[in-house]
């Protein structure tokens, strides 16, 4: 009898401290992006913990990363083994630009909404409405000046 995965192509040998590249199949791209003329694969990112029964691998991805909420946790299919390139056979092969997840420097945010307010211990917190589509939470310290604020705690009788 044959198991699932005894019919398919061997996992690649990753383990920790590897350098792979990982695929932007899934992940969510900023406003305004498109995803045919980006890259397959995104910058080299280094195994920090492997879990090979699982073929599951946590990868050390960088603030701008986590700041767009990517868990760090990734399936061997998201994941490509980095090869070195051979600088004696290709000389001038240049390495490909990192795709840059921020949004353009030219675009402006504006606050369109708020749409929520919780409490994290004694801190408020508010659920900001941007221009561009996003919705993030934001300290009363930042959202104490909006415009938005005022029509928000208006509604709520405050």
């Amino acid at each position: 009898m044959c198991l699932a995965n005894s019919c398919h192509r061997p996992d690649p040998k990753l383990e920790k401290g590897v350098l792979v590249y990982l695929s932007l199949k899934n992940l969510n791209l900023p406003k305004g992006r498109v995803r045919k003329p980006c890259p397959k694969w995104v910058d080299l990112y280094r195994i920090s913990e492997a879990y090979s029964e699982t073929s599951n691998y946590v990868l050390e991805l960088p603030m701008a990363l986590q700041e767009w909420r990517i868990h760090p946790k990734f399936h061997v299919s998201l994941l490509c083994p980095y090869k070195a390139s051979n600088n004696t056979l290709f000389p001038n092969r240049a390495m490909p630009e990192p795709y840059n997840f921020s949004t353009p420097d030219d675009q402006e945010w504006f606050v369109d909404d708020l749409v929520g307010h919780c409490w994290e211990g004694k801190n408020l917190k508010f659920k900001v409405y941007w221009n561009l589509g996003d919705t993030t939470w934001e300290s009363l310290v930042t959202c104490k000046d909006l415009a938005a604020l005022d029509r928000y705690l208006e509604l709520w009788g405050i």
